[in-house]
């Protein structure tokens, strides 16, 4: 009623993330993704609207691909 509110994250917390972060750059993990080029966003929201990514979909400007 007063406009309070409480929030929180079941993420962990800041010193855990370090942590974590810092595990998978040891570790030499990387996330699993699949790169569409930047001219192809709404192919690539088609896609995955209909259930084709098998990944994480990341758009790649053409000029500064990864």
């Amino acid at each position: 009623m007063k406009g309070a509110k409480i929030g929180g994250s079941a993420i962990g917390s800041p010193q855990q993330i370090e942590d974590m972060l810092a595990l998978a750059a040891d570790s030499g993990l990387h996330p699993w993704i699949q790169q569409r080029p930047m001219q192809d966003a709404n192919k690539a929201v088609v896609d995955m609207e209909g259930g084709k990514a098998r990944y994480r979909y990341v758009l790649v400007n053409e000029s500064q691909k990864l």
